[in-house]
């Protein structure tokens, strides 16, 4: 005959082993690209602006190459 525990002991639980280290790195990698996109976006800002105003109020639309 089949017997049948009634009472389930939950006293041992799998434990997490954490972090894996492909994860890890995917993570490194993604931070670092994060600030080289954001380093990029701040250097090339200036790239296609004319300052100060006083230049730009005058400027021949027609010839941006100056």
């Amino acid at each position: 005959m089949i017997e049948h525990q009634d009472v389930i002991d939950f006293s041992n639980l799998p434990q997490s082993k954490g972090i894996g280290t492909g994860t890890r790195w995917i993570l490194a990698v993604g931070i670092v690209m994060i600030f080289c996109i954001g380093g990029l976006t701040v250097g090339f800002a200036y790239w296609g602006h004319m300052w100060p105003s006083d230049h730009t109020l005058r400027m021949d639309l027609g010839n941006l190459s100056k």
